[in-house]
């Protein structure tokens, strides 16, 4: 055979056009758009969400009575000791009056004499820091706890 015969036969054969990767492209961005629609409009839900769920959820005073509750019945039942409840009281009472620390001067929006607030922090006191307290925590304590988280709740 001959080879200029060969490549004559193939001189009417053209080669196919390049790919036209237009509509390629057009799909590819439409996917990503897409794509970046469904995240952006999931994280808003999302951020929605959260805050509804914040507005929903207890107050810090709310929260502080039931595990004032939940640290009485313990407490009683002698699963804590009198230095723990009296931690988890003072914690307690802090955080459901919104106080940054616990002062000798009672909060002006407690109804309650300054003696008993006095007192009541003074046991607290010795009941946390003491190795050996002369002191014992009361159903009173945690009654008048209660009461201060109480009025705090009124005032609010």
């Amino acid at each position: 055979m001959n080879d200029t015969g060969t490549l004559s036969r193939l001189a009417d054969i053209e080669m196919p056009a390049a790919p036209d990767w237009q509509p390629f492209i057009i799909a590819a961005a439409a996917i990503v758009a897409i794509t970046a629609i469904l995240i952006a409009a999931w994280l808003v839900w999302r951020s929605r969400k959260h805050r509804t769920g914040n507005r929903q959820t207890a107050t810090p005073l709310a929260m502080a009575q039931t595990r004032l509750e939940q640290t009485r019945m313990d407490w009683q039942a002698g699963k804590m000791d009198d230095r723990e409840a009296a931690y988890r009281l003072a914690t307690l009472l802090r955080l459901g009056l919104g106080l940054p620390q616990l002062t000798p001067e009672c909060p002006s929006h407690l109804a309650t004499d300054q003696t008993a607030w006095r007192d009541t922090l003074r046991l607290f006191e010795q009941l946390r820091y003491q190795q050996a307290p002369q002191v014992t925590l009361t159903l009173e304590v945690f009654q008048r706890t209660k009461n201060w988280l109480a009025s705090a709740g009124r005032d609010i």
